[in-house]
């Protein structure tokens, strides 16, 4: 596929993602992208979308298929050695921001392999198009390949997440992220949006560059 081909395609991607409804952009790294296989990333990022659903809808998540609306992308970072992923996401919460603390410190507390809070990077949307044109940014060299269908989810009604903020979702958010891991995670939400607040998208794209250790 020639380059003018992958840009076309990219463009007309990138249309139909503005068309959905997402609230939300988000990286997860690993805390070491460049040696984790991608067969154990694979299996951790499935297994941490299944806990997140089961956190916010229960035994919904499994009887009756409510998922998180989440569209996935594989990274490599410049050398294409350096594997995260960045995700587009409706807040399964009216709160947004308590969504994104608890998305973060789920991942951190996933697994030995899953990013510290501080490496991560999940926040309210300010600009859509702006984040949609980092999340595709690989595009150019991956092709389809950046979209982790396996792990995004585009079925569904968003409304229908609204019967599900009762007292049991809050108790098992609870319980997936505790008070004192939810306070880490939201001193790491206030440091990374002040740096995008003042430099916009390429403070992100410099923490894509940083080395995973």
């Amino acid at each position: 596929m020639t380059f003018a081909q992958r840009k076309q395609e990219r463009r007309a991607f990138m249309k139909h993602l503005l068309e959905q409804d997402w609230d939300v952009f988000g990286t997860l790294k690993f805390v070491n992208g460049r040696t984790l296989g991608r067969n154990t990333a694979d299996k951790l990022l499935r297994s941490y979308w299944n806990r997140v659903d089961r956190v916010f809808f229960g035994h919904a998540a499994d009887r009756q298929n409510m998922r998180v609306p989440r569209w996935c992308f594989a990274h490599e970072g410049s050398d294409s050695e350096n594997f995260h992923i960045h995700f587009l996401l409706k807040s399964p919460v009216a709160d947004t921001k308590h969504a994104c603390f608890a998305l973060n410190a789920i991942w951190a507390q996933h697994h030995k392999q899953t990013g510290p809070m501080a490496k991560n990077w999940i926040m309210p949307v300010k600009d859509r198009w702006e984040v949609a044109n980092y999340a595709t940014r690989e595009y150019w060299r991956m092709g389809a390949d950046t979209q982790l269908l396996d792990i995004s989810w585009d079925r569904g009604c968003p409304d229908a997440m609204h019967a599900y903020e009762h007292e049991q979702q809050a108790l098992r958010i609870n319980k997936a992220a505790s008070p004192i891991w939810m306070q880490q995670a939201q001193e790491a939400y206030a440091d990374y949006w002040a740096r995008y607040s003042s430099e916009g998208i390429t403070a992100l794209a410099e923490r894509g560059k940083a080395p995973s250790h």
